[in-house]
């Protein structure tokens, strides 16, 4: 029988990479859930305890030997495991380039891992913060929608905060009152989340930043239908930088406020 897991057995994952954190993160909540110790699941899998800690915490890529053997073991879905496979195989390296029809989007288990997710956005209002409305006329005006799903549209918003532009909040195509009550949305549901930017601010390609405990900054940007993942702190400290520049919340609530008044 599995022993108990104690808090002990709980170490820091401290992965070189994203795939490599992934991969940790996966066999390690996988073993979590069997109710398996570090020191027992080495001695079932025929391992020194040292070696499946550094597997666990992703200091150690696993062989493909070794992640098939911990699936088996762990009992990982048979339909889960190729990714698994697949994260081992090309761990070391550092950026994601994501197309569509491509096989698995590994996007929703990236944001998974992530602490709190900033959006920086110049030209439309992002996604998760839409009306129906806003939503349908950029649906139709870009023929791409990916946050019309109200699951996928309530786990974005998940410690999600939002930098804006404010020429985001210009009109897509719609009626005068859509437009208003989009604005009134963002005023009433969404307005501690949001931090708008001087006008001044010149514009830039729209992306976000992923914060992921004890690893480093994880750039995400979308170009047409591709999805880019970068491992770039030099990226990230830039749009750190960047964020810098926002309005406070009381200078954000007063900017938007004045958008909803020139809409009456």
């Amino acid at each position: 029988m599995p022993a108990t897991t104690t808090t002990q057995d709980h170490d820091v994952v401290r992965a070189k990479t994203l795939r490599g954190l992934l991969l940790a993160r996966e066999l390690d909540g996988a073993r979590r859930a069997r109710g398996f110790t570090t020191r027992a699941l080495a001695a079932a899998i025929s391992m020194s305890p040292a070696m499946v800690n550094r597997v666990m915490t992703g200091r150690r890529v696993p062989t493909a030997l070794e992640v098939g053997g911990l699936c088996a073991l762990l009992d990982v879905p048979a339909g889960r495991r190729p990714t698994l496979y697949e994260w081992a195989r090309t761990a070391e390296l550092t950026e994601w380039i994501i197309r569509p029809g491509g096989g698995k989007n590994p996007l929703r288990d990236i944001e998974g891992l992530a602490d709190e997710i900033t959006w920086f956005e110049p030209g439309l209002i992002p996604g998760p913060l839409r009306t129906a409305e806003y939503d349908r006329a950029v649906e139709h005006a870009t023929g791409a929608n990916p946050h019309s799903d109200p699951a996928i549209r309530a786990a974005a918003l998940r410690n999600s905060r939002f930098l804006i532009h404010p020429r985001a909040l210009g009109n897509p195509g719609l009626p005068e009152r859509d437009h208003r009550a989009q604005l009134l949305h963002l005023f009433h549901d969404h307005l501690p989340r949001i931090r708008l930017f001087p006008d001044t601010v010149v514009t830039w390609p729209g992306c976000r930043v992923l914060d992921v405990a004890h690893f480093p900054p994880i750039v995400h940007l979308t170009h047409h239908d591709t999805d880019i993942v970068l491992e770039n702190q030099g990226r990230a400290a830039h749009l750190r930088q960047l964020g810098g520049m926002a309005l406070s919340a009381g200078e954000t609530r007063e900017a938007l406020l004045r958008q909803v008044q020139a809409r009456r």
